[in-house]
């Protein structure tokens, strides 16, 4: 199963949020794939990796045609990795000019679908053709929103996008839930903004603003793996378990 994390909005924790569910879906003896589809190579660093090491990487299979296994980093066991680096930005811009520019990476994630139980896709803070590239290749979307005010009003923009690419480029593509982040339960705006989110969509979980979500970060530790029994952990376990209900009851 193919997973998009999109929000045109940074910060929302959307890497970090690849990041520990790729780990923890690893851990339970899944084969995942992590494709790093930002210029900014968040998830790359998020994973203990420097960017500019891995001369083969996204930009490779994008521009150049070379097929994902070529690319690939195994970085835990049965987790691997598609790194990013800044040449993904000039890479955008070329996407713009080609023929079926929209469907690049679903042609290249299609021919390694079936050796992943899950590939997971971390988009760039942006509804650029790069996120429109993920959502057409994608079978469900995960939508990390922060709950504040205007994390919440870019909603609206992305929807529309969901609703072109559906529209007219992968009817398939299912938007599984919202993930409520950096949730402080005791900031009334926090929770008058998650009360909305769940009238909008159906929202899988919060991820508690905590800062052991920091910690880690550069030496490849996600929060699944510091401390499995705090809430951050135990709210990317019960995605984990949706998206692994998701996954059973469709096939994918």
């Amino acid at each position: 199963m193919i997973i998009a994390l999109a929000n045109q909005k940074g910060g929302v924790a959307k890497t970090t949020s690849v990041f520990n569910i790729g780990v923890e879906l690893a851990s339970r003896g899944n084969k995942v794939l992590m494709v790093d589809f930002d210029a900014q190579a968040s998830l790359t660093i998020c994973a203990g990796l420097e960017p500019y090491d891995y001369e083969k990487n996204i930009v490779s299979v994008i521009r150049d045609g070379l097929s994902v296994n070529e690319c690939t980093v195994q970085i835990k066991d049965n987790l691997y990795i598609l790194t990013s680096d800044i040449e993904l930005a000039a890479q955008e811009m070329a996407l713009v000019v080609r023929t079926m520019r929209e469907l690049v990476l679903q042609k290249a994630l299609n021919a390694v679908k079936k050796e992943y139980d899950y590939i997971l896709i971390d988009c760039p803070p942006q509804l650029s053709i790069l996120t429109i590239n993920a959502l057409s290749a994608s079978d469900v979307l995960i939508i990390p929103c922060k709950t504040d005010y205007l994390s919440y009003r870019g909603l609206e923009q992305l929807q529309d996008t969901i609703d072109v690419v559906k529209n007219e480029v992968n009817k398939k593509l299912k938007v599984l839930g919202i993930i409520a982040t950096l949730y402080e339960q005791k900031v009334k705006d926090d929770q008058d903004v998650l009360e909305f989110l769940e009238k909008k969509g159906n929202v899988i979980t919060t991820v508690k603003k905590l800062a052991i979500a920091k910690k880690g970060v550069y030496s490849g530790m996600a929060v699944v793996e510091q401390d499995s029994k705090n809430d951050i952990s135990l709210s990317y376990k019960k995605i984990c378990d949706v998206i692994e209900k998701e996954r059973a009851s469709n096939g994918n």
